[in-house]
Parts: C-alpha cells; structure tokens; sequence
C-alpha cells in the first residue's frame, strides 16, 4: 500500500470520516468503496479473439497455429 496525501475542504474531510465510522470502516476503505460505487474499474479485456461459439479442442488448436504462423 503507498501513501498520498491529498488536500479537501474541511467539510469534505469532517462528511468522509463520518461516513466511515458509520460503515465502521477506515478513511481509505470508505474512500475506495465510494470510488467502486460510483467509478467502477473497467472490465479488463482478456485476448482479441471471440469465434462467436464454442470450440473444439482440434479448432482451437488450428486457430492458435494460424495465428502463430505454424
């Protein structure tokens, strides 16, 4: 875990702190639930192939060899 500072109103602050006693939580937990709610990560992209169904063992076999020139 790193460190950052960062700078609010007080008023933001004193909203944040209370907002995490509440869900008995620390200042950072509450701070990342806030963020995952309402700014979730995307969805990582996993591969640039989609065939469309589902492949066999032999398919997927002669996909991957087209692929890599074999």
């Amino acid at each position: 875990m790193t460190m950052t500072t960062i700078k609010v109103p007080k008023v933001l602050r004193d909203r944040l702190h209370r907002l995490a006693v509440e869900d008995g939580l620390t200042l950072a937990q509450e701070i990342e639930r806030l963020m995952e709610r309402n700014a979730p990560r995307p969805k990582p992209r996993v591969g640039g192939y989609s065939s469309g169904k589902p492949l066999s063992a032999e398919e997927i076999d002669a996909e991957l060899a087209a692929g890599f020139g074999a």
